[in-house]
């Protein structure tokens, strides 16, 4: 461990890349895909070789300012890897371009799943492995630059943490490496977050899944990222394996369901039961509402239970911005269901977990801040404690909604932009969406594409590769790097 401490986070990640290109060497060698294993060996060894002489050549480097460093490596990994993880892959698919694997790579690092590698013909496993475990990597990362520094932002901190405990930290994060508080951040969270994913690994197989699908819906599931050789389609032939999964989506509700130890002392009262509580009334409302939509156009030929207990999965698979689903053409009505699933999309899962969008708890605070200034306004003369107002401070809900305004502003933006450069309108919508919201299958569901691809022209592809990596970053901690104070030493 000394000698990561000594590493900058960058080249741990390095590092830690190439172990995962063996990891999917050894699963080549497996299914016996030697042409692939050799690939994935050859350029991990490459990328251990350099990252060790990097490393070891910056071991007397200057103790630099940690809450910087780590900002600078969260906003950036998510464009400067994908281009490592793409490096196997040029000889793998000689038939898609750089732009495209760059493209493919962000979409899996980024959680969205974006992709369209599985209509590939005749892609081998091997290659769906590394971009499944890409994808599962990122969701691990997400936690860990959350944990590590995104919820001691001033830009996103709308919890009550006291300002003595504030200062604390930022008193001790002076005294250590920046490396030091990565790697502690990402121990604690890689043990709950691995086993997690072997266990629903291991009751997809008992269930009677295939070894590798079992283990691509797992870890998919884990880091929402909804990537599988089937696309964002689920098999449901067995009850209990899509249970589990269900049952799984809660991780990415709340960001204490890993390990409740890793948050300040929340108010318990908005933070540990109101994300629960909306996510509840919203896949119910919104179960309703499509079974409502099945009854008009199949009324005798309806199974209730069946048809609810789908709609229900449905609606919190693209609640936590996963996007699994069951049938294509389950719902007749397939304007409405893209509407409604749609809305569940942008507001998102759990504040600091690896669902995208506006977030549970932004999404209850806007709530509660509406209900209560409309209640102002058509009863002025009320005396009222609205719940908001005690609960929050003035600057925590101006935060939230500027976060609000520059979410929504930036999907009109990518819109527009993809709109530019030819797309017709209702896919640059609900690409858009889906890109910001990292929800990919929002659009493989909706548009139902024959080749990604054939849509997809150079400089769209860019343009959604910023979108990605935007909405998983949440846009403001961007601009938090403009922050005077992190640069004055």
């Amino acid at each position: 461990m000394s000698f990561f401490q000594k590493s900058p986070i960058f080249i741990t990640l390095l590092i830690a890349t190439s172990l995962l290109m063996f990891l999917v060497a050894i699963f080549g060698v497996v299914i016996q895909d030697f042409y692939g294993a050799r690939s994935f060996f050859y350029f991990g060894l490459l990328i251990l070789l350099i990252s060790l002489f990097i490393a070891f050549s910056s071991f007397n480097r200057p103790l630099s300012h940690s809450s910087r460093s780590q900002l600078l490596v969260a906003t950036t990994s998510f464009v400067t890897l994908p281009i490592i993880f793409t490096l196997p892959l040029l000889s793998l698919l000689p038939e898609l371009d750089h732009h495209t694997l760059y493209f493919e790579m962000v979409s899996a690092f980024t959680t969205t799943g974006l992709t369209g590698i599985h209509n590939i013909g005749g892609i081998s496993d091997t290659i769906l492995f590394w971009q499944v475990l890409v994808g599962w990597f990122g969701g691990l990362l997400i936690w860990t630059f959350y944990f590590a520094i995104f919820k001691f932002l001033d830009i996103n901190n709308i919890f009550k943490i006291t300002e003595k405990e504030i200062e604390k930290i930022n008193f001790e994060s002076k005294k250590i490496h920046h490396t030091e508080i990565f790697l502690n951040s990402f121990s604690s969270i890689s043990v709950p977050y691995s086993i997690l994913t072997l266990i629903l690994w291991g009751i997809l197989k008992v269930t009677g899944e295939t070894t590798f699908l079992a283990l691509t819906y797992s870890m998919s599931t884990m880091s929402t990222s909804g990537i599988s050789p089937n696309g964002g389609m689920l098999s449901a032939n067995s009850f209990i394996g899509l249970l589990m999964i269900f049952l799984f989506f809660f991780f990415s509700l709340r960001s204490t369901s890993l390990f409740e130890y890793k948050t300040p002392r929340l108010s318990r009262k908005i933070f540990s039961y109101t994300e629960l509580k909306i996510a509840f009334m919203l896949v119910i409302f919104s179960s309703v509402i499509l079974f409502l939509m099945q009854i008009q156009s199949n009324y005798l030929n309806l199974d209730i239970f069946s048809h609810m207990m789908r709609n229900i999965f449905t609606c919190l698979s693209f609640l936590t911005t996963t996007g699994w689903y069951l049938e294509p053409n389950l719902y007749p009505d397939i304007n409405g269901f893209a509407i409604l699933i749609t809305g569940l999309v942008l507001i998102g899962g759990g504040v600091g977990t690896t669902a995208g969008g506006l977030k549970l708890l932004r999404f209850t605070i806007i709530q509660r801040h509406l209900r209560s200034e409309f209640g102002k306004m058509v009863f002025p003369s009320v005396i009222r404690t609205s719940e908001s107002r005690m609960t929050l401070n003035g600057s925590a809900i101006l935060k939230v909604w500027v976060f609000f305004s520059a979410f929504i502003f930036c999907i009109i933006l990518s819109f527009c932009l993809l709109s530019f450069f030819g797309l017709p309108t209702m896919n640059a919508i609900f690409l858009s969406i889906s890109a910001f919201s990292n929800t990919g299958p929002l659009y493989e569901v909706i548009s139902q594409p024959t080749s990604l691809y054939s849509a997809l022209t150079t400089p769209i592809k860019y343009i959604l590769i910023l979108s990605m990596v935007l909405g998983r970053i949440e846009i403001l901690v961007l601009f938090s790097l403009f922050n005077i104070e992190l640069w004055r030493k």
